[in-house]
């Protein structure tokens, strides 16, 4: 007859038992974590001339020089926007904060956009635009 007792030299449950899966589990969440404020997102700042790429996770503000001058564009709780421009309009001043890839602010006199690009789930086909 077959029993579940343990006897002393070769325990149920031994405390070595959990390392494996202990250093297995920190290592899985340190990868997943990506770090601390860190943003899987990116502005991307298009002037005609170059491109210029900014992490979203860092509140800064920043002058890219357009057609018509300077604008000024603020990224803040990893959302952007553009802040000041030169423009009539000021069309690209309204718009509202950019937040998820694929957003897009425009200002077209000053030939200049401002683009949120990074992965995201959301913007992959579905049943309906496939």
């Amino acid at each position: 007859m077959l029993s579940m007792k343990s006897d002393k030299k070769y325990p149920f449950f031994r405390l070595n038992d959990l390392a494996i899966p202990l250093v297995l589990t920190l290592l899985l969440l340190s990868f997943q974590s990506g770090g601390e404020g860190a943003s899987e997102f990116r502005l991307e700042a298009h002037t005609g001339e170059c491109i210029l790429q900014f992490e979203l996770g860092l509140d800064s503000t920043f002058t890219v020089t357009g057609n018509l001058g300077e604008m000024e564009i603020t990224i803040e709780n990893e959302m952007a926007r553009i802040a000041h421009s030169p423009c009539p309009g000021q069309d690209c001043v309204r718009q509202s904060w950019l937040r998820k890839p694929g957003d897009l602010a425009v200002c077209v006199p000053s030939g200049v956009f401002i683009v949120i690009t990074g992965e995201d789930d959301s913007l992959s086909p579905d049943a309906v635009s496939y």
